[in-house]
């Protein structure tokens, strides 16, 4: 298979007639000096954007485009006044594609993040809650599939490709020290929580390429999403082993507090105690992949404070250059 021509290396092929699949991710109806019509678009993938144009056959190509969605692009390379000049030939979207050249993705691969969640799951010893979530992660391949690749946010933290895994993953790590650390927590209780708890974003986050929210997610949100395939996947449980009525409701409380707060989003306060520690876990980790992004901008800019954060409410001191290093 040949390799994908990235955005960025579109300058390198000068003279070249190149085709590749690109987001097109706007475009704009502009005049030539003589007055004729033409489109200036945005081409886009996970490296960046450049400028493109379509000089000719405009009105038939523009019928082809729908802005935001992946393409296969023939264009042409040209330089002109010392600049770097791109003319799309033909264009047709496609549907089928790496989201990855698309979208930016964690620096965990899939495989590694499916073996931890299978070793996770098959610590938990209650028994209820382990055939609860392997009729969500293991028995269904296709969910998994989609959890696996499914951003946490639409920004802010763990925004991309892998994010919603790597977040959940991470918490139930924390999880399993946590109830080492206090005896009085059931830990196989935690760790379902933090395993269920942002499920419903699966279904709430869409990202072809682009993330944005679904009209489900848009109308519902991930809370009641997730309560709702969590009883679907109880009921499910019930025909071969009847589930605790008690278990039901913490499993069900926790996934519809751990926002903490009504002005947050949760319909309700924790009420118990591995319900008030995931919504704690559930925002350090948030929390600290915003802190980690105000570093990662630091490794490109001589800076000793970050922007101000809007999610944080603060600019974050980054230190000295070699405090970080």
């Amino acid at each position: 298979m040949d390799k994908k021509i990235f955005v960025l290396d579109l300058p390198n092929k000068m003279g070249q007639e190149v085709e590749d699949l690109f987001q097109i991710k706007d475009f704009q109806e502009r005049n030539n000096k003589d007055g004729q019509i033409y489109l200036e678009i945005v081409l886009s993938d996970v490296s960046g954007s450049q400028i493109a144009r379509i000089f000719d056959n405009v009105e038939n190509l523009r019928q082809r485009i729908e802005k935001g969605k992946v393409h296969r692009v023939k264009l042409q390379v040209y330089q002109y006044s010392n600049q770097t000049g791109i003319k799309i030939l033909d264009v047709e979207k496609v549907e089928n594609y790496n989201v990855r050249n698309f979208v930016a993705s964690g620096s965990v691969a899939p495989g590694k993040l499916e073996e931890e969640l299978k070793a996770i799951i098959k610590k938990v010893e209650n028994s209820h809650l382990k055939m609860l979530l392997k009729r969500i992660f293991i028995d269904d391949e296709d969910f998994l599939r989609k959890f696996l690749l499914a951003p946490a946010a639409k920004m802010n933290h763990h925004d991309y490709v892998g994010g919603l895994a790597e977040h959940t993953i991470q918490i139930a790590r924390i999880s399993e020290l946590i109830s080492k650390m206090y005896d009085i927590v059931d830990r196989d209780l935690l760790i379902t929580g933090a395993l269920l708890h942002d499920i419903g974003k699966v279904f709430e986050l869409d990202y072809t390429p682009d993330i944005e929210y679904t009209d489900e997610g848009k109308l519902l949100g991930h809370l009641i999403i997730g309560y709702e395939l969590v009883i679907k996947k109880i009921r499910e449980v019930e025909f071969m082993n009847k589930f605790p009525e008690e278990l039901r409701m913490k499993v069900l409380h926790m996934i519809l507090s751990h926002h903490g707060e009504q002005q947050y989003g949760s319909p309700v306060k924790p009420m118990f105690l591995e319900a008030q520690i995931l919504h704690f876990l559930d925002n350090l980790d948030a929390k600290a992949d915003m802190f980690k992004k105000a570093f990662d901008f630091r490794s490109q800019s001589n800076i000793r404070w970050s922007e101000y954060s809007k999610p944080l409410g603060r600019s974050i001191y980054l230190g000295e250059p070699e405090d970080i290093e």
